[in-house]
């Protein structure tokens, strides 16, 4: 069998790390990793080559791509609070450098891990890949465009590219997005469950994000397609903070009225955007992209990767957290 040398750009962090751990597993891929110098490498596999670089310094690629059959591309500034410059800088110029040093390189195929944000508040569900595009925030905007900035220099070099679109991801070693919110309501933060969680919330755990694009890496007729990667459950935020609750030694009160006005919940966490900036300098606790996911349901399909002939490992979301919240507390992650 030939051994395929494998990438993955932004090899440290949650989904990357989980990507090189299943790489290894299979003797037929060659696994090398890459993030920047100061990425926190405590979840890296060390049994992959790791070489360090910056997607937006493209005189690093060079070297790192070199001698590749597969790139996929993780590396990404998911942070819905962070400047559109920084946004672009890295997910949209950075992935042009990635995508102009594979191309020099001779580097076969591409798999970018997207996101199914770009569809923006649905209009019709389940969303289709073949919905329209409407991204309502600016970290979406970035990763729409750099799925154009993909597209079109794969197809202008010949180089095989798949899509991947998956819901918000959770798992082991999340820490942001799924993590935070389960980390408030461990803490006591997050005590009331109002009408305004009333809204559907698609998921999908890490393992079928990592599954789903190595099943898809082995078909050719998955090449120049996207596919949106999601569960098949279809709860209700309020559903799964009450399922979640007693597990998280958490009490929960629901209420049928909503807490605050959507105004106010904006002005909070517009504040909280600026302290961050300007004053702590850490990530806020909440967002205003955040606050606007909680007024919409969403919703996807996952009929076009099941098609392909992939079984998801977690269907329900429900049994993926339950694992996930051993997961934190066995690392301490609920502590204040």
């Amino acid at each position: 069998m030939t051994t395929q040398r494998v990438l993955v750009t932004g090899a440290c962090g949650f989904v990357g790390s989980h990507f090189i751990d299943q790489l290894l597993l299979h003797s037929g891929y060659a696994v090398r990793g890459m993030d920047l110098p100061e990425a926190d490498s405590s979840f890296l596999n060390s049994e992959a080559k790791f070489m360090t670089g910056d997607l937006c310094k493209p005189e690093t690629l060079g070297p790192i791509v070199t001698g590749v059959d597969v790139i996929v591309h993780v590396a990404s500034l998911f942070r819905y609070s962070a400047s559109w410059e920084d946004l672009y800088a890295v997910n949209v110029e950075g992935t042009k450098h990635l995508c102009k040093a594979a191309v020099e390189a001779g580097v076969s195929k591409l798999l970018l891990i997207s996101s199914a944000g770009v569809y923006g508040v649905p209009t019709a569900l389940p969303v289709s890949e073949e919905d329209p595009v409407n991204p309502s925030n600016a970290y979406e905007q970035s990763k729409l465009e750099q799925e154009q900035i993909a597209l079109q220099m794969c197809t202008q070099n010949q180089l095989n590219l798949t899509i991947l679109r998956p819901a918000p991801i959770y798992g082991p070693r999340n820490r942001y997005g799924i993590g935070t919110i389960l980390r408030m309501v461990a803490l006591g933060q997050l005590p009331i469950i109002s009408k305004n969680l009333d809204t559907l919330v698609p998921l999908v755990h890490i393992t079928d994000v990592v599954g789903a694009s190595l099943h898809l890496l082995s078909i050719p007729t998955a090449l120049g397609e996207i596919y949106n990667v999601v569960d098949d459950s279809t709860y209700r935020k309020y559903e799964l903070f009450s399922h979640m609750a007693p597990l998280l030694n958490a009490k929960i009160y629901y209420s049928r009225f909503p807490l605050l006005p959507r105004w106010l919940l904006h002005a909070l966490a517009s504040w909280a955007e600026w302290k961050a900036r300007n004053l702590t300098h850490k990530p806020p606790k909440i967002e205003r992209a955040t606050i606007d996911l909680m007024f919409h349901d969403y919703q996807y399909s996952n009929t076009k990767l099941k098609a392909t002939g992939y079984q998801l490992t977690y269907p329900d979301s429900k049994l993926g957290l339950e694992e996930t919240v051993a997961w934190y507390k066995k690392s301490h992650w609920f502590e204040p």
